[in-house]
């Protein structure tokens, strides 16, 4: 029931929180279904009641959307982490602080939705969110003083250091200097993140290993509130092993994007994307 369960769930998202389409509610979620969250005072009864929720969401937020981000799944239960938010333009938001009137100020939290299944219908949600970062980030109350945030062209300028000196350098021991000490490289080639400087200076000893003149040259940047995002071209020569591939000699050119976050002025995750599709051909893995 599983696999039946998480498409069921993945359509409660899709389908009933970022469309409210109505005929969804009444096909998958049980006569007696129960939906409760901290934010809301008392729990919604089925489909009738959600739909009065769902409708209040969209109603104060035209833009609302929560996309879903990990599933655990086991017999009737799925549990689903989610990200989500909206720009408060419209009616009064009903939650345990009370209404709380629109003031064109925007929100995005993380949060996670337990759901029980019985005979392939959902019976009942709890939810859990940040509501703390909802009503902060709303303007209902304070956040706490935060240190002056670095400049955008002053966090690009970090990313040409992690660019210049590090990947194309090699000058390991600039790694300290940029990047926090619990720094995450995340790329969908690897299982696992790099995790620490330790982790970033293996990862890029062993990139400069497999491609020992690489090159990194951006091509276009941005930047926005505490993120950089990066397009970048790489070129070099397959000298060593490389996601399995024994060096082949071959001249390779990729394109990709980095999202960088960073903890003050230094770097705290690094998101890469790339045309790993077309750089395994490069190496001899898949077939051109």
């Amino acid at each position: 029931m599983s696999a039946a369960n998480i498409r069921t769930a993945r359509r409660y998202f899709k389908e009933i929180m970022n469309l409210n389409n109505r005929e969804t509610m009444n096909e998958i979620l049980a006569p007696d279904f129960v939906f409760t969250l901290p934010t809301h005072p008392d729990p919604y009864r089925g489909p009738d009641g959600f739909s009065e929720l769902v409708g209040m969401l969209h109603g104060c937020f035209p833009d609302f959307y929560m996309h879903v981000h990990d599933m655990v799944a086991n017999g009737d239960t799925v549990v689903a982490r989610w990200r989500g938010g909206g720009t408060h333009e419209g009616v009064p938001l009903h939650t345990i602080q009370g209404d709380l009137p629109a003031n064109g100020r925007s929100f995005e939290i993380d949060g996670m939705s337990w759901m029980q299944f019985k005979d392939g219908k959902i019976v009942e949600v709890k939810g859990n969110e940040d509501t703390v970062g909802l009503l902060m980030q709303l303007g209902h109350i304070p956040a706490p003083d935060q240190p002056a945030q670095p400049s955008g062209d002053e966090l690009i300028a970090v990313t040409h250091r992690y660019f210049e000196e590090v990947m194309s350098g090699g000058k390991l021991d600039v790694i300290p200097e940029i990047m926090d000490e619990n720094v995450q490289f995340i790329i969908p080639t690897q299982p696992e993140p790099f995790r620490g400087h330790e982790g970033l200076t293996g990862f890029v000893g062993y990139l400069r290993s497999a491609f020992p003149d690489i090159k990194f040259e951006v091509e276009r940047e941005v930047a926005s509130g505490n993120k950089v995002a990066s397009r970048w071209h790489i070129t070099g020569t397959h000298e060593g092993e490389f996601l399995g591939a024994p060096p082949t000699g071959n001249k390779i050119s990729d394109y990709g994007v980095d999202i960088f976050t960073f903890k003050g002025n230094k770097i705290l995750t690094i998101h890469v994307n790339e045309n790993d599709f077309g750089l395994m051909q490069q190496l001899g893995m898949i077939p051109s």
